[in-house]
């Protein structure tokens, strides 16, 4: 298991990894949804990096209610 970067949570697990060996990797995380590729930057990637505003606190997760409405398809 990794740490989230964004929750901290150690339960984030890799999800793919690219069909070229050792190209990326991608980990996602159960607790607070978070997704990264092993590509970017260290500033998505690395918990003691990640911008400390952009954390989600564990114990807010399950009071996080509103979810943004899904954009209308552009035809």
């Amino acid at each position: 298991m990794t740490t989230c970067p964004r929750c901290d949570s150690t339960e984030a697990q890799m999800v793919a990894e690219s069909p070229v060996k050792g190209a990326w990797t991608v980990y996602s995380c159960p607790v607070c949804f978070y997704t990264w590729r092993s590509t970017e930057d260290e500033k998505f990637t690395d918990p003691a990096k990640y911008e400390p505003a952009f954390k989600v606190r564990q114990e807010d997760i399950p009071n996080a209610t509103v979810v943004p409405a899904i954009a209308q398809r552009i035809k």
